[in-house]
This record gives C-alpha cells, sequence and structure tokens, in this order.
C-alpha cells in the first residue's frame, strides 16, 4: 500500500512540475548567414510562464537577433519584454506599437501601476515613483503624478491625461517640481 501512494505522489509530483501555460512568441530571428534579421514572425509555444514569471525557450534564446548590446526583444503573452543571451527577461511598456525604445541608455517597465526606469543590464535606475513617464531626451524626462493612462485607441496608442506633471533627471530627481498642468510643464 505504501508503494502504491508513493508511485501516485511521485506522479503527482511528476506531472505538476511543470505547471507552466506554453505561450505564443512574436520576435525576429537571427539569419544563419549573418545577414539582415527576419521580419517580426510568430512561433508558437516559444516560452511558459509559471507563476507569473515569464521563460523563453531554450530553442527560441538561440533564435534571437539579438543588437550590438546584447539585447532581442519580443512580444510574449500580451507584453513586450528586452531579453538578454542567458533568458534574462525585462518587461518593458509598449511605445509605438513595439517594446520601449531605449532613450539615452534607459528603458521604462511598469511596476506596480507605475514606471520605473532601466539601463541595459536590467539594472533599475529609477524607482517606480510616478504614475507615468516619458523617454528621456536632453538629459531628462517628463512624469506625473495622478495622471491616468487611457484605453487604446484604434491603432493602438494610448494618451495620459490629467495629474500634476514636471521633469526628472536621470538619477530620479525632479529638475522641475511636479506642480503643473500638462500643458505647462510641456512649454517647460
Amino acid at each position: 500500500m505504501n508503494r502504491l501512494i508513493f508511485l501516485i505522489i511521485l506522479i503527482w509530483s511528476a506531472t505538476n512540475a511543470y505547471s507552466g501555460d506554453l505561450v505564443d512568441c512574436v520576435y525576429r530571428a537571427k539569419q544563419a548567414d549573418g545577414g539582415r534579421h527576419s521580419e517580426l514572425q510568430e512561433y508558437r509555444n516559444c516560452a511558459t510562464r509559471v507563476e507569473g514569471k515569464m521563460s523563453l525557450k531554450d530553442e527560441h534564446l538561440k533564435q534571437l537577433a539579438f543588437d550590438i548590446h546584447g539585447i532581442a526583444s519580443a512580444f510574449i503573452h500580451g507584453k513586450h519584454y528586452y531579453i538578454k543571451p542567458n533568458g534574462t527577461m525585462l518587461p518593458v511598456i509598449t511605445f509605438d506599437n513595439w517594446a520601449d525604445d531605449y532613450s539615452e541608455g534607459l528603458t521604462r517597465s511598469a511596476v506596480d501601476g507605475k514606471i520605473a526606469y532601466y539601463d541595459r543590464a536590467f539594472e533599475q535606475i529609477i524607482a517606480p515613483t510616478y504614475d507615468w513617464g516619458g523617454p528621456f531626451k536632453n538629459g531628462r524626462a517628463l512624469v506625473c503624478k495622478g495622471c491616468k493612462v487611457q484605453p487604446p485607441d484604434h491603432d493602438g496608442h494610448q494618451s495620459v491625461t490629467g495629474g500634476l506633471w514636471g521633469y526628472i533627471d536621470k538619477k530620479g530627481v525632479e529638475i522641475i517640481p511636479v506642480k503643473f498642468t500638462p500643458g505647462e510643464a510641456a512649454q517647460m
């Protein structure tokens, strides 16, 4: 009887050890001849999601077209990710219908409903303090508190309305205090 119980537990453990969902991906694959990267293509069951954490399968990780910084991008299960050759993944916001570009060395990610900024090593440089934040330009980024991201329009673009706005530098310090209307802040 004990062997039967052990066997049942062993079988249950083996079937539940992989309790992840298989999900589809869209990415550019590298070319075998080293030429230009392929067009975006959809791949079935390329990643797994276990307890909310996404992981790309090894055979797909090897196919990714990495840039000169060793970063590739992919659209996986409704989110954009930057991916390192070792499989480390950083979820980033969608900008212009793809993964947010790095601007002045930083990209944006949503963390607990706030915007954080990350470098190319996927290290968080600016903590998630603001409800929204724009890309860096000329050493500063427009940020807001109390603003709301609107649902996407027919082209998939979103706008941000309301709240108080200001600018931060690349250390996250407010160089123009977050106390202005969107129109006032845009003129600064």
